[in-house]
């Protein structure tokens, strides 16, 4: 297969999109495409017929790619099945119990219990819920500079990225720290005008995702470890993006040999998480959800899944795959490669060049996403070959070279949708 795009829009799409951005309140940007029940692998048709590469992967959360069998198959085990959503943390299913089970068998050892949630943003609120009901003289939080940890209040209060996320929103109390290797004198300072009892938990993307897929510093990560160790203060990992194999291990944490006290993830497992010891489960009632744990095809879908992923040893393929990724954005004219897996990330020169190559690679078939300033992220389906990477990198590279051209400018109707060169990504 190879990306194929008639027209962008399409009119099919047009025609949706409008009515569309005439009652979501959410306002936000749309790609302007609709999906199609049509794709294999990491190929999808839109409605129009156009195909597309996609190295987006539903940010993150489709890392199967399009109509893969075994998760179809799935999904017909249920079609009969109604209602398809219960009260899951009140009324139980075997599927809540079986993806629990699942999923602790690729969590380090000393984590040993989890709570199924709905989203990324709950299986962080979540997680630091757990945090301070341990530590009752919590005071605040520790987070880190150009992180990105969800959209609900708690999270969206951890989350120092962008602005546009938390402007003029109440927050609860946390005290921001570098994401890099001054992080330890930062978190030292702070306790010496704190008690470290005050401090609730230290919460930190392991690679940060939508702030620049920054990739922390190992030194960073064990002096942090060693202090949170030292002073019983809860480390919590959010993997909601870089979790369940992204990195090429199930956590991207494993990469630097440290273990935290709670993960949080979601977006390819098809349900949100907290995982944890068992010692920080807190009285019944103080975290509940009507529909965590509930909703038993994505319980299903996520535990067939894991299952996949370790059936046809699909890490090895994250590792093999990101390396020779890796290796082709280095040949490109890009600053700042980075990544590890199948997580990877590349700047431009500036937001607006950032913006013209990533419209102009969607007009030319190729799906991507932004992060950070100025940067360009790479995160295609697991199952990512050779080929395909080849087919994305050659359009990557042409893109750059139109795009640097001082008098380029987009022309057509793609420019009523994606504001061409101001787009948020």
């Amino acid at each position: 297969m190879k990306p194929n795009v008639k027209k962008i829009p399409g009119p099919k799409s047009q025609k949706i999109i409008d009515k569309l951005k005439k009652v979501n309140l959410g306002n936000s940007i749309v790609y302007p495409f609709v999906h199609s029940n049509k794709g294999q692998g990491c190929y999808f048709y839109d409605i129009d017929n156009n195909l597309f590469l996609d190295f987006a992967s539903q940010i993150a959360s489709n890392p199967l790619g399009y109509n893969n069998l075994e998760l179809k198959n799935v999904i017909k085990r249920y079609s009969n099945r109604h209602p398809i959503k219960y009260a899951g943390q009140d009324f139980t299913v075997k599927e809540h119990k079986d993806l629990i089970e699942e999923l602790l068998t690729i969590v380090p050892k000393t984590l040993n219990s989890a709570f199924l949630i709905n989203s990324g943003a709950e299986a962080v609120e979540n997680s630091i819920k757990i945090c301070m009901r341990k530590r009752p003289k919590t005071k605040f939080g520790i987070a880190f500079q150009g992180s990105f940890h969800g959209r609900t209040i708690g999270a969206l209060s951890l989350t120092h990225s962008k602005p546009v996320y938390n402007k003029n929103y109440l927050k609860i109390p946390n005290k921001i720290i570098s994401f890099n290797e001054n992080a330890k004198d930062e978190l030292l300072k702070i306790m010496k005008n704190y008690d470290s009892e005050s401090i609730g938990f230290v919460i930190l993307e392991p690679i940060q995702g939508e702030g620049g897929y920054n990739v922390a510093s190992k030194k960073m990560l064990i002096d942090i470890r060693k202090i949170t160790n030292k002073y019983n203060i809860p480390l919590i990992s959010d993997e909601v993006q870089s979790g369940m194999g992204r990195t090429g291990k199930w956590w991207a944490i494993e990469n630097f040999n440290i273990t935290p006290d709670v993960i949080s993830t979601a977006k390819a497992l098809q349900v949100g998480a907290v995982i944890a010891n068992k010692k920080f489960s807190p009285e019944p009632g103080a975290i509940s959800s009507t529909w965590g744990g509930g909703h038993i095809l994505d319980l299903a879908l996520g535990l067939e899944t894991i299952k996949i992923i370790k059936r046809k040893k699909l890490l090895n393929n994250i590792n093999n795959m990101g390396y020779y990724l890796g290796k082709r954005i280095n040949e490109l004219n890009v600053e700042n490669p980075r990544g590890i897996g199948l997580m990877q990330a590349f700047d431009l020169e500036n937001k607006k060049l950032r913006d013209d190559v990533i419209i102009e690679c969607l007009k030319n078939g190729l799906v991507l996403l932004g992060c950070g300033h100025n940067g360009i992220r790479l995160i295609p389906p697991y199952i990512i070959s050779k080929t395909e990477i080849n087919q994305a990198i050659e359009i990557i590279d042409s893109s750059i070279k139109k795009c640097s051209n001082k008098l380029f400018k987009h022309q057509g109707a793609i420019c009523n949708y994606m504001n061409c060169g101001d787009i948020l990504t």
